[in-house]
């Protein structure tokens, strides 16, 4: 009886052992695996979403003077370090000193001649007069091989560093993903991002204060007329929307109220700084999943843009910004609004990280509006990587 059973098992995991060996050969032979090497979500056309390493920061600071560091080898190695005996005249101007000690003339000499670089005899530092290494208060060094980065462009809010070493491994491995046709084309390399980029901000964005009044801030004592007066005023513009003058003749021809259309305008502006604060303080519900949008408008005749964050469940205004232009600066004023009130720190990041995708493919995408196709396709139980998933196949299909 025993051996049957053994002799049952044997012949079901033989026949298994067939079925997974025909699996095998079916999935080889059909289906490319290769290509799932050249994934989208590997292409660096479609890249996701990443946060580089900070830059390693390599501070230049003096921690020896010349006049320590010279009785220190004295009593250490016995050896005294004397002033520099001069056959020939010496042309070392006489305010230079060594940056490292801060040895003076007497014990600098030239390193090479009449080149322009000099040694410090009690610290061993070549250095040259005009430029050298320690004017700098810090460097800027590649986290992946080490070399100094490059200040290539400097903007109104952040200066571009970025890694020219040809041999980095960062910029080895994100050229192995780029396709050889591309390669073979002019400038074929500067269309991905490829090599290692820090942005250094010259402006500390979460010190600024969000609640700042615009200018021009009148005060709700009246001297003509009265706060009655006021809520007729913004019934008929706001509420009605009609235009100032059509409010001014609207007043006049209803209720006999003389009132210019300038003084309209001033209660409109009034009551929109009285509740401001109340509006951008209101605690909205906050999801997991945020949208973001900005778009441009006319202000007499100037164009200025609009920075617009909301809850993608709620549709409730999170955080907003009014900009002149379309600089880094108001996106991370809006994103620092949205995220305002947020408990759990991972949810402020990946909300974070969330809208800043948004902006990046707003920006990108001209032909469609993507925060219409959110509205009515993006389902509003979706995590993260299943939205930012998503994200990535609108915008390849919008391509």
């Amino acid at each position: 009886m025993l051996m049957d059973i053994i002799l049952y098992l044997l012949t079901i995991i033989q026949d298994l052992y067939q079925m997974n060996c025909w699996l095998l050969n079916f999935i080889c032979r059909y289906i490319p695996l290769k290509q799932w090497a050249f994934d989208d979500s590997h292409s660096p056309k479609y890249q996701k979403f990443k946060v580089d390493e900070l830059p390693r920061i390599q501070v230049h600071q003096h921690e020896w003077h010349w006049q320590l560091l010279i009785p220190y080898f004295e009593h250490h190695y016995g050896k005294k370090i004397r002033p520099i005996s001069r056959r020939k005249p010496c042309d070392i101007s006489d305010d230079c000193c060594c940056p490292s000690c801060g040895a003076p003339k007497p014990y600098l000499y030239r390193n090479n001649g009449k080149v322009g670089q000099l040694s410090c005899k009690v610290c061993s530092t070549n250095f040259s007069p005009e430029e050298n290494r320690f004017s700098k208060q810090f460097t800027l060094r590649c986290p992946h091989c080490g070399k100094a980065l490059v200040a290539k462009k400097e903007r109104k809010h952040f200066i571009l560093h970025k890694c020219v070493n040809p041999k980095c491994p960062y910029y080895l491995h994100n050229l192995k993903k780029v396709d050889k046709k591309d390669l073979l084309e002019d400038y074929g390399k500067n269309k991905y991002k490829l090599h290692y980029i820090y942005r250094q901000f010259t402006i500390d964005f979460f010190r600024m204060d969000l609640n700042t009044l615009p200018k021009g801030a009148s005060s709700l004592k009246f001297s003509r007329h009265n706060a009655h007066v006021m809520s007729l005023c913004l019934t008929l513009r706001v509420n009605l929307g009609l235009s100032l003058r059509k409010t001014s003749q609207a007043l006049k021809d209803l209720y006999n109220i003389n009132i210019s259309h300038q003084q309209i305008a001033n209660y409109c502006k009034t009551a929109a700084i009285c509740i401001k604060p109340f509006v951008d303080q209101y605690p909205y519900e906050k999801n997991d999943v945020f949208t973001a949008d900005e778009t441009y408008i006319k202000i007499r005749g100037i164009k200025t843009y609009v920075w617009l964050i909301m809850n993608a469940a709620t549709r409730s205004i999170l955080g907003y910004q009014v900009s002149d232009n379309r600089g880094v600066g108001p996106c991370i004023l809006a994103m620092r609004m949205a995220s305002m009130g947020l408990q759990n720190s991972r949810k402020t990041l990946n909300s974070l990280r969330m809208v800043t995708v948004l902006i990046l493919l707003l920006q990108w995408n001209s032909q469609r509006s993507l925060a219409e196709t959110l509205h009515s396709q993006l389902p509003r139980s979706l995590d993260l990587p299943t939205t930012m998933l998503f994200l990535k196949n609108t915008a390849h299909s919008n391509r």
